[in-house]
């Protein structure tokens, strides 16, 4: 069923209501004090739920964003080789310049499994919507070309710059290295989403990007 909204209102649609689809229900939960990491969670949990609900909305199936069995082995194979790739290339070997050491393994704990499952929401979520939801739209309106693969990974890592303001106001000196560190992310998006292009399935990069997430902040901790 052809779609009653114009590409312009649908793109409008992907970037805005997925990020503040909790807000009626987030802002009284969070006025209440409840626990800002369950907060993160709920938000999350939004994202994902309002990227289906838009795509139902207009009478597609999720496997439309990529929500689908159709080439998981693909996707899996494919998102894997990229993330070990990249982990290597764009993480261990630049760490490694800049502090003189490797990663050094932290051994598994109980206490991980809480952080790996909210790594793996985080994925699904960032993942549905950007590589999902917003490519597809974009895609929409420039089925041919870069600007669907480009625009959106420049959304994503623009969505992740605010997180950085608090170290920059206290230690401006660290804006190189914040800007080499996004602008890995935006190769590493990139690759994502010609894989979700390739194979029109989102569970390989949902899976790496919740693993990345765990292996860079957790286990293999690539923090300077």
């Amino acid at each position: 069923m052809p779609s009653r909204h114009s590409i312009g209102e649908r793109i409008l649609f992907a970037l805005f209501v997925p990020p503040l689809a909790f807000a009626p229900i987030g802002i009284p939960l969070f006025l209440l004090g409840v626990e800002v990491t369950i907060l993160r969670d709920a938000w999350y949990l939004s994202i994902f739920i309002a990227c289906l609900f838009l795509v139902l909305w207009e009478g597609t199936p999720p496997s439309q964003i990529g929500v689908s069995k159709k080439n998981l082995i693909s996707s899996l194979l494919l998102a894997g080789v990229w993330e070990a790739l990249t982990y290597i290339l764009l993480g261990v070997l630049p760490f490694f310049a800049l502090t003189g050491r490797t990663p050094i393994l932290v051994p598994f704990s109980e206490g991980m499994v809480t952080p790996a499952l909210r790594f793996m929401l985080v994925g699904i979520a960032e993942e549905t919507w950007m590589r999902g939801l917003l490519l597809e739209r974009l895609r929409g309106w420039k089925p041919r070309g870069p600007v669907p693969v480009v625009s959106s990974s420049a959304i994503f890592v623009l969505y992740h710059v605010p997180a950085a303001f608090p170290i920059l106001t206290k230690d401006v000196s660290v804006a190189p290295l914040l800007a080499f560190g996004w602008s890995t992310l935006f190769v590493w998006s990139v690759g994502l989403a010609q894989i979700v292009l390739k194979t029109r399935n989102l569970l390989g990069p949902i899976a790496v990007h919740g693993l990345d997430d765990f292996l860079s902040k957790i286990l293999y901790p690539l923090q300077i």
